[in-house]
């Protein structure tokens, strides 16, 4: 005769606390995306309303591009700087 231990209740060893935890991390994982992709589409809506040309100065020299470039150009950067920022800040410290 062979013995078979039956399977536990639960899954997994986590606890309800730890269930909790992960579903928070997730609805704030899938506010922050939602959030994101919403800004996103303001950003492009309202770069496609203005397709005027701008003069960009720079220290140096002077440039003419339609606003939509500047717009875009100027939201991307500052995504990535915002990227760069977050990225820092999450290393742990020494």
């Amino acid at each position: 005769m062979v013995l078979v231990a039956r399977p536990p209740v639960h899954s997994d060893a986590r606890s309800f606390e730890e269930d909790e935890g992960d579903k928070k991390a997730d609805r704030r994982y899938r506010v922050r995306l939602v959030s994101i992709l919403v800004l996103g589409i303001l950003l492009g809506w309202f770069a496609l309303a203005n397709f005027g040309k701008v003069r960009i100065d720079f220290w140096v020299f002077h440039r003419q591009a339609p606003l939509i470039v500047v717009i875009l150009i100027s939201g991307l950067l500052g995504a990535l700087i915002t990227f760069l920022i977050m990225r820092h800040k999450a290393k742990p410290e020494e």
